[in-house]
């Protein structure tokens, strides 16, 4: 098609049927229909109108009401030459005149109006132009909506053609947020779910009862911990005594259950302890405690197992195993945080069997300050950490890790006796607690400084008494403030080796050069040491 200006004041037959003419190639190129090429407009249009056409020519033609909202179409890609493009821009240019016109038509418009109109139409809902109703509908509506064409007519002036025929569609409205849909599905056999509950349910569910107020709850797993000789067992078999008669124990009051109490160490010690304990509260023997002689180990699923059913026969809601390592000996590393997980878990599981509460005898290492002996799984996971400690004739119990309550803790001290049994020829001696009344445990010294640490001390004492005493280095360097790196280095490692010979742990040869790298290096992190490229010196 040839890029014609069609000029709307010609009037002549030539020209009106020119201007037919390329509405109808209009027309049919915006609904993707092949045009015609003979300017001849008696000819019929040989390309048949497809349904998508001819249902867009009715829907074309159809008005909408004034007060109705009117939905425009959504504007189309064309396809096609730049010729064809050209043309409907031309005739986009003149569109909105001519429509005005049709407005402004008398009652009796002139035969073939309403096909002109109709082709009108449908090349303003083609180019995104808002349509006018036919000159017959327009009889039947009081006003129709005026055509805001210009800023369209403006913008599709201004843009090239390729740019009008990658026009984007309207865009849509985002979809709502939606989670993720299942992308796995169940292997096949899973028909078993897990039993859920709502906080509805709490009340029906077990709940948190003191068996020692403020110290641990029944059904948790305890560890009491702490270097020999601080009186552990002693303190225990009192509590043990105290929560099978229902008495307070250290000013707490208690829940009275049975107990189980496996005694692994000083087995004959142990039942001397419990004669001097009965003698001395003179509450006979107490049948509430039922004593396990034989070798438990709690790292077997077996042996616990066995140990569940020895406390449900009784009925003992309180399970004492004196002492961990004498249980586990052979059979776990209580180094290993792996062993001493599994051995949590076996505790946890007997708990559940059982209901009731498991207390851990453990020791301490060589500085109790550092806390349980053994991996941190045996401070981690119990729910409850017990230290006893001693400071010469003084003894204290403190509370080191708890779920609930305030801190708790006490002091006592250990008092010999000495009682005859009826069936014993001669007096026995052994040992009972008293509690110190409104006596509160000290407060828990400060943890224990690292060997990394203990080295940087080491190595700053020696710097220090370097640089501010004038004198000859290893080196044979003066130090008057400063000296180089190396010669620190060289006075760091001398000092190592001084602690060393002298027995100190942590000096040794082996890493003797890494060592005081670190530790030098720590100082200078620190700001103890300021290093000026190769110098050393002290902070002013």
């Amino acid at each position: 098609m040839s890029n014609q200006h069609i000029d709307p004041s010609d009037n002549s037959g030539a020209t009106r049927n020119l201007n037919n003419h390329v509405a109808k190639q209009v027309v049919k190129q915006a609904l993707m229909l092949y045009p015609k090429t003979s300017p001849n407009a008696d000819e019929p249009i040989e390309a048949p109108v497809t349904q998508q056409a001819e249902s867009l020519l009715i829907s074309s033609t159809k008005a909408s009401a004034p007060e109705s909202d009117e939905v425009p179409l959504p504007q189309r890609k064309y396809s096609g030459e730049a010729q064809l493009m050209a043309a409907i821009l031309d005739w986009q240019r003149n569109l909105r005149k001519k429509l005005e016109a049709d407005n402004q038509a008398t009652e009796c418009p002139p035969a073939g109006s309403d096909s002109n109109h109709m082709a009108k139409l449908v090349v303003a809902q083609a180019v995104g132009l808002q349509p006018e109703p036919s000159p017959k509908e327009d009889e039947q509506a009081e006003t129709a909506p005026s055509l805001e064409a210009d800023p369209l007519l403006a913008s599709s002036m201004a843009a090239p053609a390729p740019e009008l025929e990658e026009a984007a569609l309207p865009s849509a409205s985002p979809p709502p947020h939606q989670l993720p849909a299942p992308t796995l599905p169940l292997p096949p056999g899973v028909k078993r779910g897990l039993p859920t509950h709502t906080s509805q349910d709490f009340r029906h569910l077990p709940r948190h009862v003191w068996l020692v107020r403020d110290v641990f709850h029944g059904g948790e797993i305890i560890i009491l911990w702490g270097e020999s000789q601080a009186g552990k067992t002693a303190l225990l078999l009192d509590m043990v005594a105290a929560i099978a008669s229902g008495s307070d124990w250290a000013g707490h009051p208690v829940t009275r259950t049975n107990v189980i109490y496996v005694a692994l160490e000083g087995q004959i010690g142990v039942r001397t302890r419990v004669q001097a304990l009965e003698h001395d509260q003179g509450v006979g023997h107490l049948d509430c405690i039922h004593y396990v002689f034989n070798p438990c180990n709690v790292a077997s699923e077996k042996d616990v197992n066995e140990l569940a059913l020895t406390a449900l026969k009784h009925d003992a809601k309180f399970i004492v195993i004196d002492t961990l390592s004498a249980s586990i000996a052979g059979m776990a590393e209580e180094n290993s945080n792996t062993a001493m997980a599994g051995v949590i878990a076996n505790m946890q599981r007997l708990t559940q069997m059982t209901g009731a509460a498991v207390l851990l005898v453990h020791h301490c290492g060589n500085d109790p300050r550092r806390g349980a002996r053994g991996a941190y799984a045996l401070h981690a996971n119990p729910d409850v950490s017990i230290e006893v400690g001693r400071s010469g004739e003084d003894r204290y119990w403190r509370l080191d890790k708890g779920r609930d309550g305030e801190p708790a803790g006490g002091r006592f001290k250990i008092e010999g006796i000495s009682f005859q049994p009826a069936h014993e020829a001669e007096p026995l001696k052994s040992i009972v607690v008293r509690h110190v009344e409104d006596a509160e445990a000290p407060a828990a010294l400060p943890s224990p400084k690292t060997k990394a640490q203990e080295r940087a001390d080491e190595a700053l004492k020696a710097i220090t008494l370097h640089l501010r005493v004038a004198g000859i280095g290893v080196d044979g360097e003066q130090s008057p403030g400063e000296a180089t790196h190396e010669a620190i280095s060289k006075i760091v490692a001398q000092a190592f080796k001084d602690k060393c010979d002298s027995g100190e742990e942590g000096y040794g040869s082996n890493h003797r050069a890494k060592n005081v790298r670190e530790a030098i290096q720590s100082l200078i992190d620190t700001g103890l040491l300021i290093r000026d490229g190769d110098k050393v010196s002290l902070p002013h």
